[in-house]
């Protein structure tokens, strides 16, 4: 964004339009939610590929399809081009054999692609919940050049959203987000706003009409961290 807003600056020391982008990190931790943010702040075109509009089972029908999205991306420039979940595309080329053909040209053509799109004013982000798996020669420096990990939201963070998300309600004078952000922080960010809803679920539930300290604790119960042992525990009831 800085670049953005301040090129000739940074033209000044040679640094032209920003440089490709991965986002990575678990599931639920809010990497969409920025790119989506980042989209409607700069206010430009955006354009995005993933499994759903161009994986196709045909040999070189998905490599045409990339490059077409490319091809718009340029047309429309300034523009942003998010690649969502980029290992479907752009995983490591020596695994998976069954598929190595397809996977070879895919990457071959995002290889040739990205340097072309970004001298052309295309901002690309691409998002991956695995980056292990991501080819090399992907990851390296002059296609994109910063790798960022984006992780859960942190205790101050996960307040922060808590507070934004219950002053749009109406609620009671000692409802407090500190309590719920400690047990919160380090969970992806749909568990927050499902307290909230669920909270606010309760408290209606139990004929009240403002969201209550009491309901959003007894949603937080009802939420525990979701993996291996939390499942063990899940159960269908009627109460």
């Amino acid at each position: 964004v800085d670049i953005v807003q301040n090129r000739e600056r940074y033209a000044a020391l040679g640094i032209g339009f920003p440089s490709a982008v991965i986002l990575h990190g678990p599931p639920g931790c809010g990497k969409t939610f920025a790119v989506e943010r980042l989209v409607d702040f700069l206010g430009w075109p955006s354009f995005q590929i993933d499994a759903s509009s161009v994986a196709s089972p045909f040999i070189h029908e998905t490599s045409k399809k990339v490059a077409a999205v490319f091809e718009q991306a340029m047309k429309d420039a300034p523009s942003v081009l998010v690649i969502d979940e980029m290992e479907a595309f752009l995983a490591d080329r020596e695994m998976g054999a069954a598929s190595s053909h397809h996977r070879v040209e895919e990457v071959a053509e995002f290889l040739r692609r990205i340097p072309e799109a970004v001298k052309n004013e295309v901002l690309i982000i691409a998002m991956t919940n695995r980056i292990d798996m991501i080819d090399s020669a992907v990851q390296r420096r002059g296609r994109f050049d910063h790798v960022i990990k984006v992780d859960f939201a942190s205790e101050a963070e996960v307040r922060a959203l808590l507070e934004k998300l219950v002053a749009e309600l109406p609620k009671d004078d000692d409802v407090d987000a500190a309590p719920l952000a400690k047990e919160l922080a380090g969970r992806p960010l749909s568990d927050v706003s499902f307290v909230i809803r669920e909270g606010a679920r309760l408290a209606v539930r139990a004929g009240k009409d403002r969201l209550s300290q009491e309901s959003m604790l007894a949603a937080l119960r009802t939420a525990p961290a979701r993996g291996p042992e939390g499942a063990e525990k899940r159960r269908i009831g009627f109460v």
